[in-house]
Order: C-alpha cells, then sequence, then structure tokens
C-alpha cells in the first residue's frame, strides 16, 4: 500500500488534509489498538499528551475512535484501557507512529502507561469470511503443512 504525496508538502508520506476521510462514514481501513495500564494517580504528562496527539494524526487522516470508554470483554479477561485509532491504511498508522511529531510526544505516555500498540487492517465493505474458510478448506485437504490430514 501506498500513502499519497501531501499537496502542501509538510508532512513527507501524509495524505493530504483534503483527502483524509471524517471519522463517521469514511474511509478509515487501518486502525491502531491499544491496550492500556495507566496510573491510579493523574499524571501532568499524560494531560498533555492528550493535548497534543490528535494534532499528530491530521497529517496523516488519522482519528480518535474510542478513548477512555469502558471496555466489556466478551471472552478472557482485559486488564487496562483500550484505545481505537483510525487511518486511511496501515501505511498512514505506520507513518503517524513514526513521525517525528508523534515521537516528539511519544515519552509523555510511555513514562506512565504500560501496554501494547498493534495496527491491523480492516476488510472492504461486505466482507464474508465464508470465502477464507473455503480455502482454508482447501489447503486441509491438500495436505498443507500446519492443517490437520481430513
Amino acid at each position: 500500500m501506498t500513502t499519497q504525496d501531501n499537496t502542501s508538502g509538510t508532512v513527507p508520506g501524509a495524505r493530504p488534509r483534503e483527502a483524509s476521510p471524517g471519522a463517521v462514514g469514511g474511509d478509515l481501513n487501518a486502525y491502531v489498538i491499544a491496550r492500556l495500564t495507566f496510573p491510579a494517580q493523574p499524571q501532568e504528562d499524560l494531560a498533555e499528551y492528550m493535548e497534543r496527539l490528535l494534532p499528530t494524526m491530521t497529517p496523516f487522516g488519522g482519528h480518535i475512535l474510542s478513548h477512555g470508554k469502558e471496555v466489556q470483554p466478551l471472552e478472557g479477561v482485559w486488564d487496562g484501557y483500550a484505545v481505537i485509532l483510525g487511518f486511511p491504511d496501515a501505511a498512514c498508522a505506520h507513518g503517524w507512529y513514526n513521525s517525528a511529531e508523534y515521537q516528539k510526544i511519544i515519552q509523555l505516555r510511555r513514562r506512565h502507561v504500560d501496554g501494547e500498540l498493534i495496527v491491523v487492517e480492516g476488510n472492504p465493505p461486505g466482507y464474508d469470511a465464508t470465502g477464507a474458510a473455503a480455502a482454508m478448506r482447501k489447503r486441509i485437504l491438500a495436505g498443507a503443512p500446519g492443517t490437520p490430514k481430513a
């Protein structure tokens, strides 16, 4: 996947602001999902991080989709909080994370918050897992390594 050139030339690899979708009904096809554990006491560094976060995402078409909401586990145990950020594609998500602007503030979070962050691409509209199931069955029947024999 590739990113479009930024027509303003201010952020290499960033999408033009006018091409960035809105958070509602937009074209967000990659997600940064974080499981974070916050300190018991509020920290000034974290307040500053949250104030400065969105401006680092905007040049890459990023949006904060979920932040500060109650986590409701369906299976297993989920320790901590979830944050979900949306981007037009994985290249934009990586571009944001590795950008000089985000790297300037990342330690404000890391000093006080433990957790994991991942980037995952979404499926196209109308995706149906039955095609993946058929491909899996085909591999099983062919005796692909790592698959049980039928």
